[in-house]
Protein backbone atom coordinates (compact mmCIF):
# COMPACT_ATOMS: atom_id res chain seq x y z
CA UNK A 1 0.00 0.00 0.00
CA UNK A 2 1.46 3.64 -0.69
CA UNK A 3 1.88 6.16 1.72
CA UNK A 4 0.37 9.96 1.27
CA UNK A 5 3.38 11.85 3.12
CA UNK A 6 1.69 15.31 2.06
CA UNK A 7 -1.30 14.00 3.97
CA UNK A 8 -1.54 15.88 7.49
CA UNK A 9 -2.62 13.26 9.12
CA UNK A 10 0.03 10.95 7.56
CA UNK A 11 2.79 13.62 8.90
CA UNK A 12 1.49 13.40 12.38
CA UNK A 13 1.72 9.71 12.68
CA UNK A 14 5.16 10.08 10.86
CA UNK A 15 6.03 12.25 13.84
CA UNK A 16 4.87 9.78 16.59
CA UNK A 17 6.62 6.83 14.60
CA UNK A 18 10.05 9.06 14.67
CA UNK A 19 9.39 9.14 18.88
CA UNK A 20 8.58 13.83 18.03
CA UNK A 21 5.76 13.68 20.29
CA UNK A 22 2.15 13.08 18.99
CA UNK A 23 -1.22 15.28 19.72
CA UNK A 24 -3.78 12.78 20.50
CA UNK A 25 -6.62 15.97 19.93
CA UNK A 26 -5.23 17.13 16.92
CA UNK A 27 -4.97 13.75 15.14
CA UNK A 28 -9.11 13.07 16.25
CA UNK A 29 -9.81 16.52 14.26
CA UNK A 30 -7.51 14.96 11.54
CA UNK A 31 -10.24 12.50 11.53
CA UNK A 32 -12.83 14.73 11.75
CA UNK A 33 -11.56 16.72 8.89
CA UNK A 34 -12.82 13.99 6.60
CA UNK A 35 -16.08 14.82 7.17
CA UNK A 36 -15.35 18.87 7.74
CA UNK A 37 -12.95 19.95 5.21
CA UNK A 38 -13.14 23.32 6.22
CA UNK A 39 -13.00 22.43 9.77
CA UNK A 40 -10.63 24.92 12.09
CA UNK A 41 -8.39 22.68 13.97
CA UNK A 42 -6.98 25.33 16.01
CA UNK A 43 -10.11 26.74 17.32
CA UNK A 44 -10.86 23.40 18.41
CA UNK A 45 -7.58 22.77 20.29
CA UNK A 46 -7.88 26.77 21.76
CA UNK A 47 -11.25 25.34 22.94
CA UNK A 48 -9.93 22.29 24.95
CA UNK A 49 -7.60 25.12 26.06
CA UNK A 50 -10.09 27.07 27.37
CA UNK A 51 -11.22 24.32 29.11
CA UNK A 52 -8.47 23.25 31.00
CA UNK A 53 -8.31 26.69 32.42
CA UNK A 54 -11.57 26.63 33.37
CA UNK A 55 -11.51 23.52 35.73
CA UNK A 56 -8.91 25.34 37.41
CA UNK A 57 -11.04 28.72 38.08
CA UNK A 58 -13.46 26.18 39.48
CA UNK A 59 -11.55 23.57 41.47
CA UNK A 60 -8.84 23.88 43.49
CA UNK A 61 -6.10 21.56 43.30
CA UNK A 62 -5.67 18.48 45.30
CA UNK A 63 -2.76 16.29 46.30
CA UNK A 64 -4.76 12.86 45.98
CA UNK A 65 -5.55 12.15 42.39
CA UNK A 66 -9.02 10.40 42.99
CA UNK A 67 -9.99 14.09 44.16
CA UNK A 68 -8.55 15.82 40.84
CA UNK A 69 -10.35 13.14 38.65
CA UNK A 70 -13.57 13.17 40.65
CA UNK A 71 -13.64 17.01 40.27
CA UNK A 72 -12.95 16.44 36.57
CA UNK A 73 -15.75 14.02 36.32
CA UNK A 74 -17.74 16.62 38.01
CA UNK A 75 -16.95 19.52 35.67
CA UNK A 76 -17.28 17.94 32.46
CA UNK A 77 -20.62 15.78 32.79
CA UNK A 78 -21.88 18.14 35.79
CA UNK A 79 -20.95 21.79 35.05
CA UNK A 80 -20.58 21.76 31.32
CA UNK A 81 -23.33 18.72 30.33
CA UNK A 82 -21.26 16.28 28.35
CA UNK A 83 -22.67 13.28 27.90
CA UNK A 84 -23.17 9.84 26.22
CA UNK A 85 -25.50 9.72 23.44
CA UNK A 86 -27.46 6.74 24.73
CA UNK A 87 -30.56 7.43 22.58
CA UNK A 88 -28.76 7.65 19.18
CA UNK A 89 -25.33 5.96 19.40
CA UNK A 90 -24.31 5.75 15.95
CA UNK A 91 -24.67 9.04 15.07
CA UNK A 92 -21.53 9.92 13.36
CA UNK A 93 -21.35 13.07 14.73
CA UNK A 94 -20.56 11.22 18.00
CA UNK A 95 -17.32 9.57 16.31
CA UNK A 96 -16.13 13.43 15.64
CA UNK A 97 -14.30 15.59 18.58
CA UNK A 98 -15.45 18.67 16.88
CA UNK A 99 -19.20 17.69 17.16
CA UNK A 100 -18.41 16.23 20.77
CA UNK A 101 -16.87 19.22 22.06
CA UNK A 102 -19.81 21.53 20.72
CA UNK A 103 -22.68 19.21 21.33
CA UNK A 104 -21.41 17.73 24.33
CA UNK A 105 -22.66 14.38 23.28
CA UNK A 106 -20.50 11.33 22.44
CA UNK A 107 -19.61 7.30 22.35
CA UNK A 108 -17.21 6.68 25.00
CA UNK A 109 -14.00 6.47 22.76
CA UNK A 110 -14.85 10.22 21.76
CA UNK A 111 -15.68 11.60 25.37
CA UNK A 112 -12.47 9.63 26.58
CA UNK A 113 -10.38 11.45 23.93
CA UNK A 114 -12.07 14.77 25.67
CA UNK A 115 -11.71 13.19 29.20
CA UNK A 116 -7.92 12.60 28.56
CA UNK A 117 -7.59 15.71 26.34
CA UNK A 118 -8.61 17.81 29.71
CA UNK A 119 -6.49 15.29 31.76
CA UNK A 120 -2.99 15.95 30.09
CA UNK A 121 -3.79 19.90 29.87
CA UNK A 122 -4.07 19.81 33.80
CA UNK A 123 -0.68 17.22 33.75
CA UNK A 124 -2.69 14.19 35.35
CA UNK A 125 -1.67 10.83 35.03
CA UNK A 126 -3.90 9.14 32.38
CA UNK A 127 -4.23 6.72 29.47
CA UNK A 128 -7.15 5.17 27.47
CA UNK A 129 -8.01 1.82 28.02
CA UNK A 130 -8.96 -0.51 25.11
CA UNK A 131 -11.46 -2.38 27.00
CA UNK A 132 -13.69 -4.77 24.88
CA UNK A 133 -16.56 -2.96 23.16
CA UNK A 134 -16.39 0.07 25.84
CA UNK A 135 -13.53 2.31 25.97
CA UNK A 136 -12.54 3.45 29.37
CA UNK A 137 -9.84 5.76 30.72
CA UNK A 138 -7.31 4.50 33.65
CA UNK A 139 -4.72 6.43 35.56
CA UNK A 140 -1.55 5.62 35.45
CA UNK A 141 0.77 6.49 38.12
CA UNK A 142 -1.12 4.38 41.02
CA UNK A 143 -0.23 1.16 42.66
CA UNK A 144 -4.09 0.49 42.11
CA UNK A 145 -5.44 2.18 38.94
CA UNK A 146 -8.18 4.79 39.21
CA UNK A 147 -10.72 3.34 36.22
CA UNK A 148 -13.22 5.97 34.66
CA UNK A 149 -15.72 5.33 32.14
CA UNK A 150 -16.57 8.87 30.67
CA UNK A 151 -19.65 7.33 29.15
CA UNK A 152 -21.74 7.00 32.63
CA UNK A 153 -20.46 10.82 33.53
CA UNK A 154 -16.53 9.79 34.42
CA UNK A 155 -18.06 6.84 37.10
CA UNK A 156 -15.10 4.97 39.00
CA UNK A 157 -15.08 1.83 37.72
CA UNK A 158 -14.17 -0.57 39.84
CA UNK A 159 -12.91 -4.36 39.04
CA UNK A 160 -15.71 -6.19 40.20
CA UNK A 161 -17.83 -3.61 37.61
CA UNK A 162 -15.23 -4.37 35.23
CA UNK A 163 -15.60 -8.35 35.23
CA UNK A 164 -19.76 -7.63 34.73
CA UNK A 165 -18.94 -5.68 32.16
CA UNK A 166 -17.31 -8.15 29.88
CA UNK A 167 -18.91 -9.23 26.88
CA UNK A 168 -20.11 -13.02 26.14
CA UNK A 169 -18.30 -14.41 22.86
CA UNK A 170 -19.81 -17.39 21.30
CA UNK A 171 -21.70 -18.46 24.09
CA UNK A 172 -18.58 -18.26 26.85
CA UNK A 173 -18.15 -15.20 29.01
CA UNK A 174 -14.53 -13.12 28.75
CA UNK A 175 -12.45 -13.42 31.50
CA UNK A 176 -10.91 -10.47 32.77
CA UNK A 177 -7.48 -9.99 31.46
CA UNK A 178 -4.36 -7.72 32.09
CA UNK A 179 -4.39 -6.44 28.49
CA UNK A 180 -7.84 -5.72 28.93
CA UNK A 181 -6.81 -3.27 31.06
CA UNK A 182 -3.73 -1.92 29.89
CA UNK A 183 -3.11 1.59 29.29
CA UNK A 184 -3.67 1.69 25.32
CA UNK A 185 -1.46 4.59 23.35
CA UNK A 186 -2.75 7.30 21.56
CA UNK A 187 -1.84 5.88 18.33
CA UNK A 188 -4.25 3.26 19.33
CA UNK A 189 -6.88 5.10 20.13
CA UNK A 190 -7.10 6.75 16.35
CA UNK A 191 -6.84 3.12 15.22
CA UNK A 192 -10.10 2.32 17.09
CA UNK A 193 -11.69 5.30 16.40
CA UNK A 194 -11.64 4.73 12.87
CA UNK A 195 -12.18 1.00 12.80
CA UNK A 196 -15.56 2.34 14.42
CA UNK A 197 -16.62 4.77 11.62
CA UNK A 198 -15.29 2.42 9.25
CA UNK A 199 -17.59 -0.28 10.32
CA UNK A 200 -20.05 2.53 10.01
CA UNK A 201 -19.53 3.72 6.33
CA UNK A 202 -19.61 -0.19 5.64
CA UNK A 203 -22.71 -0.34 7.21
CA UNK A 204 -24.04 2.87 4.98
CA UNK A 205 -22.70 1.36 2.03
CA UNK A 206 -20.20 4.71 2.12
CA UNK A 207 -17.02 2.13 0.68
CA UNK A 208 -15.09 5.62 -0.27
CA UNK A 209 -15.27 6.80 2.93
CA UNK A 210 -14.68 3.48 4.38
CA UNK A 211 -11.27 3.07 1.90
CA UNK A 212 -10.31 6.56 3.47
CA UNK A 213 -10.63 4.68 7.20
CA UNK A 214 -8.85 2.00 6.45
CA UNK A 215 -5.73 3.61 4.15
CA UNK A 216 -4.97 5.72 7.94
CA UNK A 217 -5.85 2.85 9.98
CA UNK A 218 -2.33 1.27 8.02
CA UNK A 219 -0.18 4.00 8.67
CA UNK A 220 -1.10 4.13 12.60
CA UNK A 221 -0.78 0.16 12.55
CA UNK A 222 1.59 -0.70 9.94
CA UNK A 223 1.07 -4.54 10.50
CA UNK A 224 -2.05 -5.25 11.05
CA UNK A 225 -2.77 -8.20 8.44
CA UNK A 226 -6.63 -7.80 8.78
CA UNK A 227 -6.88 -3.72 7.74
CA UNK A 228 -5.45 -4.92 4.32
CA UNK A 229 -7.77 -7.73 3.49
CA UNK A 230 -10.45 -4.87 4.77
CA UNK A 231 -8.89 -2.52 2.17
CA UNK A 232 -8.33 -5.60 -0.85
CA UNK A 233 -12.75 -6.04 -0.52
CA UNK A 234 -12.83 -1.97 -0.04
CA UNK A 235 -11.07 -1.34 -3.37
CA UNK A 236 -13.14 -4.19 -5.26
CA UNK A 237 -16.39 -2.78 -4.23
CA UNK A 238 -15.30 0.99 -5.23
CA UNK A 239 -13.63 -1.22 -8.39
CA UNK A 240 -10.43 -0.24 -7.84
CA UNK A 241 -9.10 -3.67 -8.90
CA UNK A 242 -5.05 -3.18 -9.11
CA UNK A 243 -5.30 -1.34 -5.39
CA UNK A 244 -7.46 -4.12 -4.68
CA UNK A 245 -4.81 -6.60 -5.55
CA UNK A 246 -2.30 -4.77 -3.27
CA UNK A 247 -4.44 -4.70 -0.63
CA UNK A 248 -4.96 -8.53 -0.82
CA UNK A 249 -1.27 -9.12 -1.11
CA UNK A 250 -0.32 -7.47 1.68
CA UNK A 251 -2.90 -9.13 3.92
CA UNK A 252 -1.03 -12.01 2.68
CA UNK A 253 2.44 -10.98 3.47
CA UNK A 254 1.61 -9.51 7.24
CA UNK A 255 -1.31 -12.25 7.93
CA UNK A 256 0.41 -15.41 9.87
CA UNK A 257 -0.88 -18.47 7.88
CA UNK A 258 -4.27 -16.68 7.70
CA UNK A 259 -7.43 -19.76 7.71
CA UNK A 260 -8.28 -17.03 4.55
CA UNK A 261 -5.59 -17.69 2.47
CA UNK A 262 -7.09 -19.93 -0.05
CA UNK A 263 -10.00 -17.81 -0.68
CA UNK A 264 -7.51 -14.44 -0.97
CA UNK A 265 -5.29 -15.90 -3.28
CA UNK A 266 -8.40 -17.28 -5.91
CA UNK A 267 -9.80 -13.35 -5.29
CA UNK A 268 -6.20 -12.19 -6.47
CA UNK A 269 -6.00 -14.64 -8.91
CA UNK A 270 -9.81 -13.84 -10.13
CA UNK A 271 -8.95 -10.24 -10.57
CA UNK A 272 -5.84 -10.14 -12.11
CA UNK A 273 -7.68 -12.13 -14.86
CA UNK A 274 -10.20 -9.52 -14.72
CA UNK A 275 -7.58 -6.85 -15.32
CA UNK A 276 -5.55 -8.68 -17.94
CA UNK A 277 -9.09 -8.95 -20.24
CA UNK A 278 -9.34 -4.90 -19.52
CA UNK A 279 -5.98 -4.38 -20.69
Amino acid sequence: MHSQPSDPFFALVQQAQDGRGFSLDQGALLIASQAYPNLDIDHYLHKLDSLGEDFRTRYAPSPVLATELANLSRYLFTDLGFRGNQDQYDDLRNSYLNEVIDRRLGIPITLSVVYLELGRRLHFPLAGVNFPYHFLVRSTELPEPLFIDPFANGAFVDNNELCERLPVIEGRKLELAAAYLAPTSPLDILARMLRNLKRQHIQARQFPAAVHCAIRISWLQPTEAENYRDLGFLYYWIREYGKAVDGFNAYLRWADTPPDAKEIQQNIQAISDRLSMLN
